[in-house]
């Protein structure tokens, strides 16, 4: 959904862009892992203080703002590649299992429940690039990708925070990292069901390729 923002963020992106255009994409694809591991390592050991929680929020911040570097300064600055697209992908999936494992042995959450939104994340984003590797266009539909995925887990460390300030760490029985994880998995099929149909509808009107055999 949050896709249909695009052109506010590329102006937003302008000035920034402007002052690296001469940094590769690659190079901030690169940049960009580090702190979305580093979050998974502050949400890990967010049982220390308070402080691990506004470390993983604020590390997840710079890794989508790097995220989202990238792909600007491929587009504007320099040609967009096959090989960028691959490394893009490839360190957005590293990042996403790396918070969600940090989740999942923080003591906000159960790790049931992390490893149920780690199967719905990867399902969601398979399915986004399958289209396009099938020969069609890549599916971007659904009601949570990644985009939204990221401001949720950027604002869910001040959610538990401000419950557990409250007196109320648990509501109906889960924290509220506990909840945003349940949406991640419920969500995150739907989503997938979204971009299957929408798959199958793009590459039924695609004509027979023949297979070669060795």
């Amino acid at each position: 959904m949050l896709h249909l923002f695009r052109p506010l963020k590329e102006r937003l992106l302008r000035p920034l862009g402007a002052r690296l255009a001469n940094t590769h994409p690659n190079t901030v694809t690169f940049w960009s892992l580090i702190p979305g591991l580093l979050a998974g390592v502050a949400w890990a050991f967010s049982g220390w203080g308070w402080g691990m929680l506004v470390a993983a929020s604020a590390l997840t911040i710079l890794n989508g703002v790097l995220d989202l570097l990238d792909g600007h300064l491929a587009r504007h600055h320099h040609k967009m590649s096959p090989l960028g697209d691959f490394l893009d992908c490839v360190v957005d999936r590293y990042t996403d299992v790396a918070i969600l494992t940090g989740i999942g042995f923080s003591p906000y959450a159960d790790p049931l429940l992390a490893h149920l939104a780690i199967v719905a994340t990867l399902l969601v984003s398979f399915l986004g690039s399958q289209s396009q590797a099938s020969g069609g266009g890549r599916v971007e539909s659904g009601v949570l990708g990644r985009a939204e995925r990221h401001v949720l887990l950027i604002l869910i460390p001040f959610v538990q925070l401000g419950a557990g300030a409250a007196g109320v760490p648990v509501w109906w029985r889960f924290t509220p990292v506990e909840w945003l994880l349940i949406v991640f998995a419920v969500l995150g099929h739907l989503t997938a069901l979204f971009r299957i149909r929408e798959g199958y509808l793009m590459l039924r009107k695609l004509p027979p390729q023949e297979s070669s055999h060795d």
